[in-house]
């Protein structure tokens, strides 16, 4: 699990940094990074969401001490999965202040 999670880090800077070192600004590579948040997270967000509420299910029927391990795990996809949105919700803002920007346009991934 901690491997996908380190995949997915390193991929998200290999693709800011490529897009810093092809003669882009930071503007426009916060932007890629962005477009590509914004594409992923709501996907990965609604199936972390769908296993959690499959392990739920699935827990009713186990004994107590599987049952007690599956309802951790499934209660830990699913805070997760809120954090990520809430997070993709107000990193955005924090960057535009950060680099001087007044707002956030999250339709088209621009700094105003």
């Amino acid at each position: 699990m901690y491997a996908n999670m380190i995949y997915s880090f390193v991929s998200l800077l290999f693709l800011t940094t490529l897009s810093i070192a092809g003669g882009g600004s930071l503007a426009s590579a916060l932007t890629t990074t962005c477009s590509f948040l914004y594409d992923i997270v709501g996907s990965i967000a609604f199936i972390m969401i769908l296993i959690s509420s499959i392990s739920y299910g699935i827990s009713q029927v186990l004994p107590s001490d599987p049952r007690a391990r599956v309802l951790v795990y499934g209660q830990n996809l699913f805070v997760g999965a809120i954090l990520g949105i809430i997070l993709l919700l107000i990193i955005p803002e924090i960057i535009a202040t950060l680099i001087g920007k007044g707002s956030f346009d999250p339709t088209s991934c621009t700094f105003n």
